[in-house]
């Protein structure tokens, strides 16, 4: 068995005589009779090498930039990222119109996420299901009286609408409900008050609804490109709902159990107290609503593939389900760790083939 690594170097005149052959395909071959002497040349030269290696990077997105998943063939809706970042969740003591549930915590996202541009429309909804549950009818209208049931199926999202967007998805790939610390952060994009910007701008509510749910982005976008976190439909999260552990501030996902679902966003017939970034919406989960919909968050995206950058190659490239970094990470450590994992091996089996007793 041999341990084959990256290695550009040509194999020296002492190489091929203490039987390393380094192969002119850019890899190295560590036979058994290969000296430690070589071995030392070998590691001596890659080190050297990796000097020279500049570092792997991978462009960092911008917040608010889109990107179209499909969802249904021939159907494809609009996210938008959301870099990850800290932000006070919850709401201040002295903010209008605050509610006992929403103690205020530090809470850090510490990793970046797609979610919709809009809340899931009735004809995206049809696309995927063919069926239509909503009370008011229209293409561009959010999707509601839909429960977290129909739209999850159950705790491992192998029914309703997620299981069946996610039936083509790699594990990498798949959509879900945001948590309810995704769906304030994204909400908040960076503001800290109870909506991003003016609410006659940004939501429809009792006051300028007309006592309906209105077409998707009709109103101002929040600064990541979100229309409609405020007001329209509430929005369901993925957490149950309970008071919130202000100790788990590092991508809090909810309770561990319960007997009801997070709604977030407020709705068209609510006066703007109740559709404020910070307010919650408790519902159980088989209940539907013709104010209730949702959006669709894509959370876990597959990783820069490893490669071994040479010294004429600084970058790898990102195809379309790169996850983004936020800086850039050098690979040597990991090329430095496997190269030498590799003689270590290979110097373990030697001493075990010359213990071995004769037969």
């Amino acid at each position: 068995m041999k341990d084959v690594l990256p290695m550009p170097q040509e194999p020296s005149d002492q190489s091929r005589q203490s039987g390393l052959i380094i192969r002119r395909d850019a890899e190295l071959a560590i036979l058994p009779n290969a000296a430690s002497s070589a071995l030392n040349e070998i590691i001596s030269k890659s080190l050297a090498h990796i000097q020279t290696c500049k570092t792997l990077t991978v462009p960092e997105r911008k917040g608010g930039e889109e990107r179209e998943f499909e969802i249904a063939p021939g159907v494809k809706i609009v996210m938008c990222w959301i870099p990850p970042g800290e932000f006070l969740m919850g709401s201040s003591e002295k903010e209008d119109d605050r509610r006992s549930d929403e103690t205020q915590h530090f809470v850090k996202i510490t990793k970046g996420f797609w979610l919709s541009k809009t809340q899931i429309t009735q004809a995206q909804w049809i696309a995927v299901m063919g069926n239509n549950p909503s009370y008011s009818n229209g293409e561009e209208l959010p999707v509601e009286r839909v429960s977290w049931n129909d739209i999850c199926g159950n705790e491992t999202r192998t029914g309703g609408f997620l299981g069946a967007v996610n039936k083509t998805a790699s594990e990498g790939e798949r959509f879900d409900l945001p948590t309810e610390a995704q769906w304030e952060y994204a909400c908040r994009a960076g503001t800290t008050g109870p909506y991003y910007a003016n609410i006659d701008e940004i939501a429809w509510y009792k006051e300028n609804s007309g006592g309906k749910t209105h077409p998707v982005a009709k109103q101002k976008p929040n600064a990541w490109g979100l229309h409609d976190m405020h007001g329209n439909v509430w929005e369901w999260c993925s957490d149950w709902y309970g008071a919130y552990d202000v100790s788990a501030s590092i991508d809090p996902d909810g309770t561990a159990s319960g007997s009801r679902r997070v709604g977030r966003g407020g709705d068209w017939h609510l006066v703007a107290g109740y559709c404020r970034a910070a307010t919650r919406k408790s519902g159980g989960p088989d209940g539907s609503y013709d104010y209730v919909g949702f959006r669709l968050v894509r959370c876990s995206v597959p990783a820069a593939p490893n490669a071994f950058p040479t010294a004429s190659s600084g970058r790898t490239r990102m195809d379309s389900t790169t996850s983004p970094k936020t800086s850039a990470k050098p690979l040597n450590a990991t090329y430095r760790e496997k190269l030498l994992e590799a003689c270590r091996k290979e110097e373990a089996r030697r001493k075990a083939e010359a213990n071995k007793k004769p037969y």
